[in-house]
């Protein structure tokens, strides 16, 4: 069975100019990873001949339709066949038994992060000829699966609002999270746990400031990368496999886009201002908010060779500044001026804007940058960077 070996590199706190993430990974004939289990899914079933018996030394041939990825795998003497680490998509399964039966196939199963298609592919009777099944819509509640997970896919991501682009804000459509107050801000709290005891997870790799249980950079930045670069995003609230690990608590874990055999992109941009907002009342000083928020980025993916070599690049900036406060309020003015003399007395032109005007900047950029190749059909090599200041 294939396996994935993984050579994590990860940068410092987004408190520094930047943070780094660089992550090689390397499909290979040996043992499975569990961990690579959190970025990929498994195809298995039976074929069986038209009485109902497995068919031994069938092949199975699947082909994934973004990148023309191709997997070949024999049946055992049963009938069974399987094949893990299959990368996401949307894929075309066919069995052969040559000299046998007729082809079958069975197109457009979608394979999600960390999930297993189960199928069961009927050869009919030579004279007839092979047939085609297109897949109909997976069921609700997979019956087999025993955690308590939501699955939020590209199109949720993309189409849904989200004031801030934080990916992280999408973990709140689902059952059991909530925000609390945490030391160092706001953090996630699932199925009752504290934020410490999550796990976030980006492709396969760990996401986490374990000091405050956040995502990486802490709740600062107002964003760790452009949320249009996610393909599937699951938040596993209970009862989840060993591959997460780490934690105990909720699991957030994101698998990123990767270039296929078509160029695509995207582009947006949000502006926020001040001209709409009203003045503040009286009691707190009057004066109009200052607020000024530009926030704009793109993605572009596509093949360098195409079914080999394949790109992906995601870019993101927000230029904001606000003004807090214009005017102190305080009960008891004379109070106040006691304490900003005794502080220029003291320490002389340290305190001069203490009690002026509070503002501050919002800035934020972050680059995703990403190849992929597929190299054979037991190889598949990634490497990707991420920087974020």
């Amino acid at each position: 069975m294939p396996s994935a070996v993984r050579l994590l590199q990860l940068g410092r706190r987004s408190l520094l100019p930047a943070v780094t993430l660089l992550l090689f990974s390397l499909v290979s004939a040996a043992d499975l990873s569990a961990q690579a289990q959190a970025t990929t899914g498994i195809i298995r079933g039976t074929v069986r001949d038209p009485a109902g018996a497995g068919v031994a030394g069938a092949s199975v041939i699947m082909e994934q339709r973004e990148t023309g990825f191709r997997a070949e795998v024999s049946t055992t003497s049963s009938g069974a066949f399987i094949r893990t680490l299959m990368p996401l998509g949307t894929y075309d399964v066919t069995a052969q038994a040559l000299g046998q039966y007729g082809d079958e196939r069975i197109e457009g199963l979608v394979l999600t992060v960390g999930s297993t298609l189960n199928l069961t592919i009927d050869f009919k009777p030579v004279a007839l000829a092979g047939i085609t099944v297109t897949s109909e819509q997976a069921p609700l509640v997979d019956v087999q699966d025993v955690t308590q997970a939501q699955r939020l896919s590209a199109d949720a991501v993309s189409g849904l609002p989200n004031n801030g682009r934080n990916f992280l804000e999408y973990t709140l459509l689902t059952p059991g999270v909530q925000v609390s107050q945490g030391p160092d801000g706001n953090v996630l709290n699932i199925s009752g746990q504290r934020g410490i005891f999550n796990n976030v997870m980006v492709d396969g790799a760990d996401f986490n400031n374990p000091f405050f249980g956040e995502q990486r950079g802490g709740q600062r930045p107002a964003f760790t990368f452009n949320q249009d670069a996610i393909q599937e995003l699951v938040v596993v609230g209970q009862g989840a496999p060993a591959e997460f690990g780490r934690s105990s608590g909720g699991f957030v874990t994101v698998v990123t886009k990767s270039g296929t055999n078509e160029f695509q992109g995207s582009a947006h941009y949000f502006g926020q201002f001040d001209a709409l907002t009203s003045e503040f009342s009286s009691e707190r000083g009057g004066g109009k908010p200052e607020l000024t928020r530009h926030q704009f980025g793109l993605t572009l993916g596509g093949p360098l060779v195409k079914d080999k070599v394949f790109f992906f690049v995601s870019y993101d900036q927000q230029d904001g500044e606000e003004t807090k406060q214009f005017n102190r309020i305080v009960n008891n003015p004379s109070e106040l001026s006691k304490l900003d003399n005794f502080l220029q007395t003291r320490w002389p032109g340290l305190f001069d804007n203490e009690f002026g005007p509070v503002t501050r900047t919002d800035d934020n950029r972050a680059l995703i940058a990403k190849l992929d190749f597929n190299l054979s059909e037991k190889h598949r090599a990634s490497l990707k960077y991420n920087y974020t200041w």
